[in-house]
C-alpha cells in the first residue's frame, strides 16, 4: 500500500503568481485543492480562476464572501488602505476559511500566491505574519514564490516540502515570474489586477454610506458597483441605472421592499428607491430624478410609473418633480 499524498489547500485567482505557485508546490508532489473567494466587487474573475484550475489539474471550490465580510469592512482590526479596502483583515477572514477547508481535508498546509513586498499594505513581512497569526495557521502558511526569504514553514521543517525548490522573490516587479511561466510554457493566465473596488475612493464612498446607513442583505452592496447614487436622507437613497445593462442588473438585484420607478414609455433610466413607504415629495425627486439623467431633460415633466419590487402588478403613476444643480450635487454619494 502506498503512501498516502501530502494534501494542501492553494488560494487561486487566475492570475500569474497564483498560477506558478499551484504549479510550483503541485510539483513537489503535492495534492493541490484550490479555492476561489467570490467577491462581487473583487478584482478577480471566477471564470479565469475555474479555468485555471482545468489547465492545472487541481480539484476546485468556490467560496462566497458574505455578510461577515461586511462587517470586516466596517471594523478592521488592521485599518484601511487607500480608501476603504481593509487588506490584511481580509486576507485573514479568507486564510480563516481556507484554513478550515484544509482541516476538513486532511491537508497538511495553505499556500498562496503572495510575493513579498509586492502589495503595500498585506505582503510586507510583519503584515504577513499578522495575517498567519489571525487566521490560526502560524508555521502552515507557504508563500512557495517567496519562501526561501521568509521563515521555513513547518511542511520545510518536516521535509514534506524541500525548501530548496521553493522561490526567493520579492518586490513589484513580475520579471522573474513572466520568465518562469515562458520557461513552463504557461500562456494562460489574467493580467495583475489593481485590486478591489474598495481601493477605489468613488466606490468606497458608496459602501462606507451603506455601512453607515445600514442594509437588508450582502445582495444590496453588490449593486453598489453599477448607477449613480444619491441619498435625500438617512431613510431615503436612490441608485439610477446608466444604460440598459445596469437597468437590468440593477433590477435583479433589488431588494423585494424596494420601489422601482421608470417612465412609462420605459425609455430611459431606471431608478431603484431604497426606503420604507416613500412620500409623494420623495417619489416627485425620485421622478425628477430619472428625467434629468435622460434624452428628456428639457421636456415638461414626464409621468412615471412605480412599484413596489415584491409586487410587480400593483402600478402607481406621478409626475417627476424638478431637480437642480445644488441638488445633485447635494444628494450625490
Amino acid at each position: 500500500m502506498g503512501q498516502e499524498k501530502i494534501k494542501a489547500v492553494g488560494l487561486i485567482s487566475g492570475g500569474l503568481d497564483s498560477t506558478l505557485a499551484v504549479k510550483v508546490v503541485k510539483d513537489l508532489g503535492v495534492e493541490v485543492y484550490g479555492v476561489y473567494f467570490a467577491m462581487p466587487w473583487g478584482c478577480c474573475q471566477k471564470t479565469a480562476a475555474i479555468e485555471a484550475a482545468q489547465r492545472l489539474g487541481i480539484k476546485f471550490i468556490v467560496m462566497q464572501l458574505d455578510e461577515r465580510y461586511l462587517e470586516l469592512i466596517r471594523r478592521p482590526k488592521y485599518g484601511y488602505g487607500t480608501a476603504l479596502n481593509p487588506c490584511v483583515d481580509c486576507r485573514i477572514h479568507m486564510f480563516s476559511r481556507a484554513a478550515h477547508y484544509m482541516r476538513h481535508i486532511g491537508g497538511s498546509f495553505v499556500f498562496t500566491g503572495e510575493v513579498l513586498g509586492q502589495r503595500p499594505m498585506s505582503q510586507k513581512r510583519h503584515s504577513m505574519r499578522w495575517v498567519e497569526k489571525g487566521a490560526n495557521l502560524e508555521g502552515r502558511l507557504l508563500r512557495p514564490l517567496s519562501a526561501r526569504l521568509l521563515e521555513p514553514t513547518i511542511p520545510e521543517q518536516e521535509g514534506i516540502i524541500d525548501r530548496e525548490k521553493l522561490l526567493a522573490i520579492s518586490g513589484r516587479s513580475r520579471k522573474e515570474q513572466l520568465a518562469m511561466a515562458r520557461a513552463l510554457g504557461l500562456t494562460h493566465y489574467t493580467a495583475p489586477a489593481g485590486g478591489c473596488l474598495l481601493t477605489d475612493a468613488h466606490f468606497a464612498r458608496r459602501m462606507k454610506d451603506t455601512l453607515t446607513y445600514g442594509y437588508r442583505n450582502f445582495r444590496e452592496t453588490v449593486a453598489l458597483q453599477w448607477g449613480r447614487h444619491f441619498r435625500f436622507n438617512e431613510q431615503f437613497r436612490v441608485i439610477l441605472g446608466r444604460d440598459e445593462e445596469e437597468n437590468t442588473a440593477l433590477l435583479r438585484y433589488a431588494h423585494p421592499e424596494d420601489t422601482i420607478m421608470q417612465f412609462v414609455h420605459e425609455r430611459g433610466p431606471t431608478l431603484i428607491l431604497k426606503g420604507p413607504q416613500p412620500p409623494e415629495e420623495i417619489l416627485r425627486k425620485a421622478g425628477g430624478l430619472i428625467q434629468r439623467f435622460s434624452r428628456y431633460k428639457h421636456q415638461p415633466p414626464e409621468t412615471m410609473k412605480y412599484w413596489i419590487n415584491k409586487d410587480p402588478g400593483e402600478v402607481h403613476h406621478i409626475t417627476a418633480g424638478s431637480v437642480t444643480g445644488q441638488e445633485l450635487k447635494q444628494w450625490a454619494i
